[in-house]
């Protein structure tokens, strides 16, 4: 009956766990699926009982070591759930050694203890069980009052007792401390964290996320909760609604007169003719070279307005903003990408004009326009940027940086110019088939697809949109498994390039 978990505290391991409360388990399984060390299974807040416990427990077992949390110190919770397959024991509201002590004699059997024999999985096996279940079994109590943490050093010193864990909300409610745990708060979660280790234990604590159980593992804690079941149902839910939501407001496109920079680019030429169906009045387009819009503009000349504009100029830009000054909607197209791998010769350059372009140069056009945009009742202003802002994609990595950075740059927009009514929209397509993606062999969109969401985005006064399968497919996964995403992109790297050195 030999117990990972013990196993792995005694190597001086951390222990990994998700925490089930929904009562569902098929949803125990499901997080078992993942690969944690242990599940959970809380009794005192969740909506276990002994039946979808034993059942749960029964899907659990051979994937992820059961844990319960028992409804409360009495010698009947503790055996319930020992009965049931836990192979670890978190005890809530132990304030005192004696309790620890009471703890420990209704977990082991005699003689360290008095736990009745029976139960559905230690009869599986009983002769074997028996023998082993003493040692094999961790018994944790969980140090939740400010009585608690003044008692820590005693409490550990109890024989039998494997581990103290803190429950850092409870914990916050004695010291007076919650909603904001604060400096006194931590000073006793530290004095805890030094008991245990003073009496050779464990120490565990109760981490809503997997960033804070990072923390806390760093700290030398023994025991982090990676994710809870309930918030991983709830977030993700609201996040979907929130980024659903349809915002209220005059229609953007409709007579709106709109500049388009890097219109004659593949995405900017594709913009131009979709704002045209959609009813813009005007639209000023914009490229560095004004020869380069004379297709585009023939389409409909009176209604289509050529501008040089290189973004990477102050001079052009001020120039644009001050003969453009009836614009109710920008929309920062002009781009660029080197397409080269971080260790090509030209990678410090290729940084640079990236950065210049897709980040600078969007910030001093939306900088000029600010005003402009304000003077006509507010509009909307889009930025075209690419899901890679949000992972990394190898021989796009500078690209990549530069929209990451304008990611950022568009949420402080849209921030900043909410008061004005300037609605801030981002559009993040994943590969599209433009000159700009000459070396990506995978799935590509067609520009047009891209310029068809744009116009829906803000009809619907979206404020992020993921055109396109490839684009909403990452925004989702990264949602759940960010280091997925980075994984699968990896893989997009050639065996011999110029994005890695070579030996």
């Amino acid at each position: 009956m030999s117990n990972p978990l013990k196993d792995k505290l005694a190597h001086g391991g951390c222990i990994t766990c998700h925490w089930a409360t929904l009562g569902s388990p098929s949803v125990a399984e499901l997080l078992a699926e993942s690969g944690p060390d242990c599940i959970v299974f809380d009794m005192q807040h969740g909506l276990w009982d002994r039946l979808s416990l034993e059942h749960a427990i029964g899907l659990v077992r051979h994937k992820a070591v059961p844990t319960v949390r028992s409804v409360d110190a009495s010698d009947h919770a503790i055996g319930m759930v020992l009965d049931a397959g836990a192979r670890a024991l978190i005890v809530p509201m132990v304030d005192t050694a004696d309790q620890a002590r009471a703890v420990v004699r209704a977990a082991k059997y005699p003689p360290q203890g008095g736990r009745s024999g029976g139960g559905t999985r230690p009869m599986l096996d009983y002769k074997s069980y028996m023998a082993a279940a003493n040692d094999e079994i961790i018994v944790a109590v969980m140090i939740e009052t400010a009585t608690a943490v003044a008692n820590a050093a005693e409490i550990a010193a109890v024989p039998g007792i494997d581990m103290l864990f803190i429950g850092p909300f409870d914990l916050a409610m004695s010291l007076g401390t919650f909603p904001d745990f604060g400096p006194k708060h931590e000073a006793a979660v530290q004095s805890v964290l030094l008991a245990a280790k003073a009496a050779g234990k464990s120490c565990g604590i109760f981490t809503p996320y997997a960033s804070f159980a990072a923390d806390r593992r760093a700290q030398g804690f023994q025991w982090v909760v990676l994710a809870y079941d309930q918030s991983l149902i709830q977030e993700p839910a609201k996040g979907a609604v929130k980024h659903a939501r349809m915002g209220h407001g005059p229609d953007l496109v409709k007579d709106a007169v709109a500049l388009v920079s890097g219109a004659n680019g593949g995405i900017g030429s594709e913009t131009v003719r979709a704002l045209l169906r959609a009813g813009a009045a005007k639209i000023y387009c914009g490229a560095r070279q004004i020869d380069a819009l004379r297709p585009l503009t023939a389409v409909a000349p009176d209604r289509l307005i050529p501008v040089q504009l290189d973004v990477t100029d102050a001079a052009s830009v001020a120039k644009v903003s001050a003969t453009c000054q009836d614009v109710t909607l920008l929309i920062n197209n002009a781009g660029w990408n080197s397409n080269e791998g971080l260790f090509s010769g030209n990678a410090l350059d290729n940084a640079r004009r990236e950065m210049e372009t897709n980040y600078l140069g969007t910030f001093a056009l939306s900088r000029a326009f600010q005003p402009v945009l304000a003077k006509n009742g507010g509009g909307g202003l889009v930025n075209i940027i690419t899901v890679v802002a949000h992972s990394n994609l190898p021989l796009m990595s500078t690209y990549a940086a530069s929209k990451a950075a304008l990611l950022s740059l568009t949420q402080g927009l849209r921030a900043e110019l909410r008061e004005q009514g300037t609605h801030v929209m981002a559009v993040l397509p994943g590969a599209v088939d433009t000159p700009m993606t000459p070396g990506f062999e995978g799935m590509k969109m067609r520009p047009v697809q891209v310029a068809e969401a744009l116009i829906q985005g803000l009809h619907a006064r979206m404020e992020d949109i993921y055109p396109g399968g490839m684009a909403s497919g990452v925004f989702n996964g990264i949602a759940f498994d960010a280091k997925a995403i980075e994984d699968d992109f990896a893989n997009y790297l050639p065996a011999v390039s110029s994005a890695r050195p070579k030996a």
